[in-house]
């Protein structure tokens, strides 16, 4: 979510996570959050919740001065970013390291 985001409000990506996670403590998630930069010079935070084997069961993201537009993106489309973080890719780097229902 982007912090300068005038059209959606940042307590909505926090009410989300919070939904999702509940008490991180009565969950016994880890959480850590870690800065960084991308090579365009866009900032971002991102926590992460993990269970017990540090497998992350959530990730939010908060861009730094971004509005409202899919980080990322390409900047012939609207509402991009092209300075990222790339959201398209940072998703399906989280999804592919789910475990698949039925798996050990």
């Amino acid at each position: 979510h982007g912090d300068a985001d005038s059209t959606v409000a940042g307590r909505n990506s926090n009410a989300i996570v919070e939904a999702t996670v509940g008490s991180a403590e009565a969950q016994c998630l880890r959480v850590t959050t870690s800065e960084g930069a991308t090579p365009a010079g866009s900032k971002y935070q991102r926590t992460v919740y993990a269970d017990e084997a540090n497998n992350p069961m959530v990730e939010y993201w908060v861009l730094n001065g971004a509005g409202h537009a899919w980080s990322g993106g390409s900047e012939q489309g609207s509402f991009t970013n092209p300075a990222g973080p790339n959201a398209s890719v940072e998703m399906i780097r989280f999804f592919f390291s789910q475990k698949r229902a039925g798996t050990a």
